[in-house]
C-alpha cells in the first residue's frame, strides 16, 4: 500500500495582509531528511538572497530541548506551522544575518539565520519557485472544479410539469409509446372522458305502503346515453 502524500512544507509571506510581500519564510527538510524526525532548516528569502538556520542533525535534538525547552511532541516545525497560521512570524535583517521570531500562545522562539552563499542559494531558490508555482496551479485547478460543480445545473430526471397522460404500453415493441392516453376502465370510445354506466346490484330500501316492513329491491340499469363499444 502506497504511503499517503506528504503535506507541503509550511510557509508564510511577510508582512501579512494585502500589501506587497517582502519575505517568504518556510521550513524545509534537508536532503535525505524526514519531516517527522530528520534534519530541517528554517529559511527566509526576499527572492534575491537566502538566509538559513543551518541546523545540523546532530545538534538539532539537543537544541530543541536545551535552548527552547520543547518536548518530543512539540518540535520546531510544528511551532513554525502554528505561527504561520496565526500570522505570528516576524523577521528583521541585520547585515548578513536575519532574526526570525515565532510568537503565539506559548513563549516566543527566536532564531538566528545566516546568509547562504549565492552558489548554494541558487538551486534552493529555484526549487522554492517551482514548488510555489505547483501549489498555485493545483489551487487554481481545485478552484475551477469547485466553481464548475457549483454553477452547473443538476440533471433532473423527473418531468417539470404534471403528467396528464399515462403512456400506453406497446407489447410488440416492449416499450411505452409517448403521447398515447390510457383509457380508464368503463370509459366511452365515442365520448372520451365519460364513463359508461356499469350496473351494480345494491340493496335499496323502499318503504311499503301496507306495512312497516321494507322490501329489498334491485336497482335497474342506467339508460344508455350513446353508442358504446366494449373494450377489446
Amino acid at each position: 500500500m502506497a504511503p499517503p502524500p506528504l503535506s507541503p512544507p509550511p510557509l508564510c509571506i511577510l508582512p501579512p495582509g494585502s500589501g506587497p510581500p517582502r519575505f517568504v519564510c518556510y521550513c524545509e527538510p534537508e536532503d535525505g531528511g524526514d519531516r517527522d524526525g530528520g534534519g530541517f532548516n528554517l529559511y527566509v528569502t526576499d527572492a534575491a538572497e537566502l538566509w538559513s538556520t543551518c541546523f545540523s542533525p546532530d545538534s538539532l535534538a539537543t537544541l530543541q530541548k536545551a535552548r527552547f525547552g520543547l518536548s518530543g511532541t512539540e518540535d520546531i516545525p510544528s511551532r513554525f506551522r502554528a505561527a504561520c497560521q496565526q500570522q505570528a512570524v516576524t523577521v528583521s535583517l541585520q547585515e548578513d544575518r536575519a532574526l526570525m521570531t515565532l510568537s503565539g500562545d506559548t513563549s516566543a522562539l527566536t532564531f538566528d539565520l545566516s546568509k547562504v552563499p549565492s552558489p548554494e542559494a541558487a538551486p534552493k531558490l529555484q526549487a522554492l519557485t517551482l514548488s510555489l508555482a505547483e501549489r498555485v496551479c493545483n489551487l487554481e485547478r481545485r478552484l475551477a472544479a469547485a466553481e464548475e460543480t457549483a454553477t452547473s445545473p443538476r440533471k433532473n430526471t423527473h418531468p417539470v410539469g404534471p403528467q396528464l397522460f399515462l403512456p400506453e404500453l406497446d407489447h410488440q415493441r416492449g416499450s411505452s409509446g409517448l403521447g398515447v392516453r390510457r383509457r380508464c376502465p368503463g370509459e366511452s370510445l365515442i365520448n372520451p372522458g365519460f364513463r359508461r354506466y356499469l350496473p351494480h346490484v345494491f340493496p335499496t330500501l323502499v318503504p311499503s305502503l301496507s306495512s312497516v316492513h321494507y322490501i329489498l329491491l334491485s336497482s335497474s340499469k342506467k339508460p344508455a346515453g350513446g353508442v358504446d363499444f366494449d373494450e377489446t
